[in-house]
């Protein structure tokens, strides 16, 4: 993965923490929906963020990964 790759998804994971925390406040604020599923939509989105960065970059170090590969 070149480093162009990873400013993508490294943008994408910080937009969709963004929304989740612009849902969290837009939504009560607005009156569109009760807190409740602002805080619905923030675990969400924070959760898509995670995974996706996650399954790009790796859970831990490299050196975590190579111990874990020889045992």
């Amino acid at each position: 993965m070149d480093e162009r790759e990873k400013c993508g998804i490294e943008a994408l994971s910080v937009f969709l923490m963004g929304l989740g925390v612009f849902l969290l406040v837009l939504g009560p604020c607005s009156g569109l929906y009760p807190i409740s599923h602002g805080l619905i939509a923030l675990v969400a989105s924070w959760v898509l963020a995670i995974t996706i960065r996650v399954f790009f970059f790796g859970g831990g170090s490299e050196e975590t990964h190579q111990h874990r590969r020889y045992y």
